[in-house]
């Protein structure tokens, strides 16, 4: 199968799956931050699990095995979900009235128009919101306006550090 072909069938990403230490605890968290909707729960099999919906992205999500060894999560390991550049901001302090605390906005270098907000699950995966904005000048007034309580002491962003030489 050749590129152009494969970028035809491949029409997004359908779900995420990984493991939890409590799978209420996690249908609060997602439904309460992103309005995520349960679509099954399994709690009759060996190791019981979920299926949320955000929007048409699936998160399979698994109870930790009792047997199976706990890993540290790598901080590259998370997920993005898209906001309206309109409700960014909105949204950001909706996540914060939660008691949730949140790095962020951060502006990235090489994308212009994008910002984004970080924070942690109640298991430590991380999450983002990102926003696209249709200039690249309302990105820089929302990074702006909220530069005082980017909490960047919390260190979930680390695309632009830079390597000691």
């Amino acid at each position: 199968m050749d590129t152009a072909t494969l970028q035809e069938n491949i029409t997004g990403v359908s779900h995420s799956g990984f493991y939890v230490d409590d799978l209420d605890r996690t249908i609060e968290f997602y439904t309460k931050v992103f309005g995520a909707k349960l679509a099954w729960r399994n709690d009759k099999s060996k190791n019981p699990l979920i299926k949320l919906y955000i929007g048409d992205f699936g998160l399979s999500i698994i109870k930790w095995p009792e047997d199976h060894p706990r890993v540290k999560i790598p901080h590259a390991f998370h997920w993005s979900y898209r906001v309206q550049w309109q409700k960014a901001e909105e949204m950001a302090k909706y996540i914060k009235s939660l008691g949730i605390e949140v790095e962020g906005p951060v502006g990235h270098k090489r994308e212009d128009f994008f910002c984004n907000w970080f924070f942690l699950d109640p298991d430590g995966y991380r999450v983002e919101i990102e926003a696209k904005f249709e200039k690249k000048e309302d990105r820089d007034a929302c990074v702006e306006r909220n530069k005082a309580g980017r909490r960047e002491d919390m260190g979930l962003y680390a695309g632009d550090a830079v390597l000691k030489t």
